[in-house]
């Protein structure tokens, strides 16, 4: 896994990274690692169980049922081949 350092951090910046850590219960390197990450896009799960749900949402406004079968059993299915 790839690291990184970060040099002549401003005192006000890592303050409140510390901040949000203790906030949070996390170390430091967890809150600058899930900040990174939510800026950067967050968790490609997230997004993926995010964009299901939004769809499964529409589908339900428009008066479609849920998704029969399941895009993760497609997707198990697909796998299994």
């Amino acid at each position: 896994m790839a690291s990184l350092q970060i040099r002549d951090l401003p005192g006000p910046l890592h303050q409140m990274l510390q901040l949000r850590a203790r906030q949070h219960h996390r170390s430091l390197n967890q809150q600058a690692l899930s900040d990174l990450q939510l800026s950067c896009g967050g968790d490609h799960r997230e997004r993926r169980r995010q964009a299901i749900a939004d769809l499964q949402a529409l589908a339900g406004q428009q008066g479609v049922q849920k998704f029969d079968p399941e895009p993760e059993d497609l997707i198990r299915l697909d796998r299994s081949r």
